[in-house]
């Protein structure tokens, strides 16, 4: 019965004034305490073996959810991945900026210019699920949290979250900051067996952080089921409760995910009863899977740059290069205004006594490689070419009134396809669509093949695409 439907009732009743003012204040308090999002929520779950990854159970886990502060799993494997490539070490010192500083809570509340080591940090958001602390690794690692997330979701794409997208280090809520509770157990299964030497840290139920100790959000499963070590708690109004837990019994290792539990209590439950689905249905004797190694770095992703998503500086290679002599050449390096000028000089090169050398996407920040391939080469006729597919197509995607919206959808558009994340160009340009004026996001060249496939994969998402020559 709703609340109008009682008030009325009262009314009319010939109760005591005072009790019919308190009894709408109870039910008024009762009606807007209530997260509206924890009722109409609908629960996902995904339990594997996390030795070869295989399935065991699962409930709408292919749904693209809010993942909320599940999202920190891909911000710390990011920051493990730096230190163990030495690139940034765990007691560098991190200024904090006003950005960090001023996110929502749950925060360790770092102060704007404040000094903190990236050991703190990684404790802070890996058993606190500080969001300040989250964003300040983020933006140490890419120069801004907007392209620490693009790089975040190149990351997921390469490890096959396929339905992952991010827009912070954090996991607040944001427009298409959406994951799927399988993507989900992907990247806590590589938290697992790709950094062994810091997933220790999920499993502590308190750590110390400059001076202050800080309690595990995830405190209470750890202590209420036997062999759970991690991994990360998440919520958000939007999401609900949401867990991503491990245990180890034995000789078996199962993941589960859960998305959209209403309470703690009830998340803690049903994770429960999700490891035990997966310990009593798992395999004992199972061969590890091992997984695909991952070559990832932060300037792979930047938005702007010699670096740029948009546009990767590969020399063209159009056709076969040929030499006369390149004997002294390989042992060379050069600068890139040298590399432009020895591959013009390539190409007017007489065709006699010729040996050919391939040239493999070679980019313009890395020295030149060169492989010979067949000193006693013999040209080949123009036949042999006859069946290479052209890249003179391009895809002209979204319309937009306005050009500052396109330039935020671009990168989404890109990484809806890993295709179109090499060797295109990606372009703003104005175009008239029925009758209108506007702008468009033009992505070249691309081959006929690859742009057809490109436009009906976005096209299936609602967007709108077309293929020009």
């Amino acid at each position: 019965m709703s609340l109008l439907i009682f008030t009325q009732y009262l009314v009319l009743t010939k109760r005591n004034i005072f009790f019919k003012l308190n009894f709408i204040f109870i039910l008024f308090f009762i009606n807007v305490s209530t997260p509206r999002s924890a009722i109409s929520l609908e629960l996902a779950t995904y339990v594997i073996d996390a030795r070869s990854g295989e399935f065991i159970y699962g409930k709408n886990y292919k749904k693209k959810l809010h993942p909320a502060s599940l999202t920190k799993m891909m911000t710390l494997y990011l920051t493990f991945n730096e230190i163990k490539n030495k690139r940034i070490k765990l007691d560098e010192l991190v200024k904090i900026s006003s950005n960090a500083s001023n996110e929502p809570p749950s925060k360790l509340g770092l102060k704007k210019n404040q000094k903190v080591s990236v050991r703190n940090l990684l404790r802070a958001a890996a058993i606190r699920s500080a969001n300040d602390a989250a964003t300040a690794l983020g933006e140490l690692i890419s120069g801004s949290e907007s392209k620490f997330a693009d790089y975040m979701t190149l990351a997921a794409r390469q490890m096959g979250m396929r339905d992952t997208t991010f827009k912070n280090a954090h996991g607040l809520t944001a427009s298409k900051h959406l994951s799927t509770p399988k993507d989900m157990a992907i990247l806590a299964r590589r938290l697992i067996y790709d950094f062994p030497e810091y997933y220790n840290i999920f499993g502590r139920t308190s750590v110390n952080v400059i001076g202050r100790t800080l309690y595990n959000t995830n405190r209470k499963f750890l202590s209420l089921y036997e062999g759970s070590d991690g991994i990360k708690t998440g919520f958000t109004s939007s999401a609900g409760f949401n867990l991503a837990a491990s245990a180890k019994r034995g000789n078996k290792r199962i993941i589960g995910i859960v998305f959209g539990s209403s309470s703690v209590s009830l998340r803690n439950k049903r994770m429960s009863e999700l490891l035990d689905i997966g310990f009593s249905n798992s395999k004992k004797i199972i061969g590890y899977k091992d997984l695909k190694k991952l070559n990832l770095y932060p300037d792979m992703i930047n938005k702007t740059g010699k670096y740029s998503l948009l546009e990767f500086s590969y020399l063209p290679l159009r056709r076969p290069i040929l030499f006369s002599n390149f004997n002294s050449l390989e042992q060379s390096t050069f600068n890139d205004n040298e590399i432009e000028k020895l591959i013009l000089e390539m190409n007017d090169l007489e065709e006699n006594s010729i040996t050919i050398v391939e040239i493999s996407k070679i980019p313009l920040i890395r020295p030149l490689s060169l492989v010979k391939i067949d000193k006693s080469f013999q040209k080949k006729n123009e036949d042999d070419y006859e069946n290479i597919d052209i890249k003179n197509y391009s895809i002209n995607v979204g319309f937009y009134f306005n050009k500052y919206n396109a330039e935020q959808d671009l990168p989404s558009v890109l990484l809806n396809d890993t295709s179109l994340t090499e060797k295109v160009k990606a372009t703003i340009i104005n175009d008239i669509y029925k009758q209108k004026m506007g702008f468009r996001i033009n992505i070249s060249p691309l081959s006929k093949k690859n742009a057809l496939r490109a436009c009906e994969k976005i096209k299936s998402t609602g967007e709108l695409c077309e293929v020009s020559d």
